[in-house]
């Protein structure tokens, strides 16, 4: 099969009329439908048998054509079956060949030239010949005799079967079913009511465990379901072809045309897994041959392309001019922080408010770029007053609306948009916002968001309080908060190897502006404050690493990195920290190990504890929150090892002792050894 056969239909006519099918394949990997052995006239989808992500093995019982759809079984879910119910290891099971096998599909009769499937896999024989072999006569020849018996010869095909998901041969001129969608037919006529025609359109398929039939599909919608398992293999998702077989068996009963009618597929009967692939492909279908070019011209951005997530809708600019300008497409590469798209909103909402005054004031509503003026200016600012005079806007939003609206115009003259010919063409010069038109700002009446200096007086002299309630790291980033004055994000992130010297001897501390985007920037700190973090550093190299790597990470980094060699493994053979460490302890406590719960064995004729130890305590969780019973001065609950007389006591369970737990319902941790 070539790679133009596999991705190009054979209906011609039919992609040239749909777009949409011809954008979708061209974007599916032909490589990939030559992977999956796709044919368009079969259209049946085999999982191959090598394969990283959707590779299914053979079963490797002699004799099993079967493959393993569970990776993490040694063998297919027949012989597994066949295994529970054998008395023998493993090891000699595999040894033993298989008798027989279904789901294997149709095999070709066993006589020579004969074009019509089996009966059986296990007869070798077709409907035809097994009648003429038991029948006719040839009853007392055996199968080697009567395969070789001049009267017998081979039969040609009787076609496909009828049922629009089959792709298998029928074994009798009528009813044109194949044998398995004959039986079903004989039970479904049962039914009152039986449409014939229907239930051949809606009817499942008949496949073997490599194999997914996508007929009776519209070619669209076979081209999206293409597209999507190309995507989830790409994307290194395992997919099930056992899964994949009832989402296109629902989808060809509820006579799905396309992926974007399916607006509730729980509705529909799909399972969660297959509910989720739906949600993704559909996602992955809208965002097909979408570009931040084509995406900017839109009134409504799918902010996905530009690498945000989100939309964002300019419905509230009124006027064609404003929102085809590309202001906003200009400036969201410049801002480099996490709300990047909560920021283009703001000045969406802005604009939308300057749309609303020119509409509301101007006779023309404000579509003439070429009519605005300084009143139009003047009658936004006097808009804006009133609405914070009114308690619709805080005078803070005032303020930055018209910061934003001020700077949108600026940018409008910046990229040449009031030029002749452009967008805003013969905007002009005194339609923008002056220095004095900026409202003043607001007084600050609420306090400020420093500690008072009681407070901070009263936490400098109870650190060693805040210490044992806490951890030593809780004290370590309380000391920097409070001495450098950096964002508590910029201390949790610091990393081990975050103090260096200046040539004259002073501590510098180099930390990263995450807000602004601003990465190793170096801060002056004090004597006091360099020790801290020295004495942190070195617990955390005591703790973690070995002798000798602590050496290592003490050079400076250019050193450091011109000696780098395969990274230090201990005698076990695992991988070391790497040296770039935080500055933080990791957790110095890991839950204890899920215990099966058992009824306790005592020792007989006495009324002692139950053997074996069993003994919980509470300790502090990660980070150094305390919890319940970590209070300073107070001893952590601990359930004694047994209790007289609480086996005897008449209350119901839920009143006895029971383990400590947490906050969270979590059981008790312990130290690492």
């Amino acid at each position: 099969m070539t790679g133009a056969r596999a991705g190009i239909p054979p209906a011609y006519e039919t992609l040239a009329a749909n777009k949409r099918l011809a954008e979708i394949l061209r974007a599916v990997d032909e490589d990939f439908l030559v992977l999956l052995e796709w044919d368009w006239d079969r259209r049946v989808v085999t999982w191959p048998r090598q394969h990283p992500v959707i590779g299914l093995p053979d079963c490797p019982v002699p004799g099993c054509p079967l493959a393993i759809t569970v990776l993490t079984r040694p063998m297919c879910g027949g012989c597994m079956l066949r295994w529970s119910k054998s008395d023998l290891p493993l090891e000699e099971f595999l040894l033993v060949t298989k008798a027989e096998s279904r789901g294997v599909g149709q095999v070709p009769c066993a006589m020579q030239g004969c074009e019509q499937p089996r009966l059986t896999v296990a007869g070798l024989l077709c409907d035809a010949h097994r009648f003429q072999h038991t029948t006719v006569g040839l009853r007392a020849l055996t199968l080697e005799e009567f395969l070789g018996h001049p009267s017998v010869t081979g039969l040609v095909r009787l076609g496909s079967c009828e049922v629009a998901a089959c792709y298998l041969d029928r074994t009798a001129r009528t009813p044109p079913y194949c044998k398995a969608h004959l039986n079903r037919f004989y039970r479904a006529r049962k039914v009152p009511g039986f449409d014939e025609a229907h239930w051949r359109r809606t009817d499942k398929a008949i496949c073997t465990t490599r194999e997914a039939s996508l007929r009776g599909l519209p070619d669209q919608l076979v081209a999206e379901l293409l597209f999507g398992l190309w995507v989830r293999t790409r994307q290194g998702f395992k997919s099930r072809p056992e899964c994949l077989r009832q989402l296109y068996d629902r989808l060809r009963l509820h006579q799905v045309q396309e992926l974007a009618e399916v607006t509730d597929p729980a509705a529909h009967g799909h399972s969660r897994e297959q509910v989720t692939m739906i949600r993704a492909w559909q996602r992955e279908l809208q965002l097909l041959n979408m570009t931040p070019e084509t995406e900017r011209l839109k009134d409504r951005w799918d902010m996905v392309v530009f690498g945000l997530s989100g939309h964002i809708s300019f419905a509230a600019i009124l006027q064609e001019p404003l929102w085809e300008a590309i202001w906003v497409y200009d400036d969201l590469p410049r801002r480099r922080n996490k709300k990047r798209r909560q920021h283009a909103r703001a000045v969406i909402a802005a604009m939308g408010m300057l749309s609303e005054s020119l509409r509301v004031q101007r006779a023309d509503h404000g579509r003439v770029p070429a009519a605005w003026g300084r009143s139009d200016i003047l009658a936004f600012t006097n808009r804006m007053g009133y609405f914070t005079s009114t308690g619709q806007i805080t005078p803070r939003r005032r303020l930055a609306f018209t910061r934003y609206a001020r700077r949108v115009l600026l940018r409008f003259r910046a990229l040449g948009l009031t030029a002749p010919g452009r967008l805003l063409a013969g905007m002009p010069v005194d339609f923008a916002i002056l220095p004095e038109d900026m409202p003043d700002e607001p007084e600050d009446t609420e306090a400020g968001r420093d500690l008072p200096d009681e407070v901070m007086r009263a936490l400098c002299a109870h650190l060693d309080e805040l210490e044992t309630m806490t951890s030593i790291e809780v004290r370590v980033a309380t000391e920097l908060l409070i001495d450098t004055g950096r964002r508590p994000d910029e201390i949790n992130t610091l990393p081990l190897n975050c103090l260096e010297q200046d040539p004259d001897g002073s501590d510098i501390l180099v930390y990263d502006n995450h807000k602004a985007y601003r990465l190793g920037r170096r801060l002056p700190i004090g004597t006091e404050t360099a020790a801290a973090i020295r004495r942190q550093q070195q617990r955390v190299r005591d703790f973690l690493l070995p002798p000798g790597l602590g050496e290592v990470l003490a050079r400076p980094p250019r050193a450091r990195h011109r000696q780098r060699r395969r990274r230090p493994r201990d005698s076990a053979g695992a991988v070391q920290q790497d040296p770039d460490l935080p500055l933080r302890l990791p957790p110095l406590l890991r839950p204890a190990p899920r215990r099966r719960r058992s009824p306790r064995r005592r020792s007989q004729g006495t009324d002692g504890p139950p053997a074996g130890p069993y003994h919980h305590g509470l300790l502090p969780r990660r980070g150094g929150t305390p919890t319940r019973g970590r209070r300073p001065g107070h001893r952590p609950a601990v359930r004694p090892a047994w209790q007289p007389g609480l086996a005897r006591r008449a209350e119901p369970a839920r009143l006895r002792a029971r383990p400590p737990r947490d906050r969270r319902g979590g059981r008790p941790l312990r130290r690492l050894p």
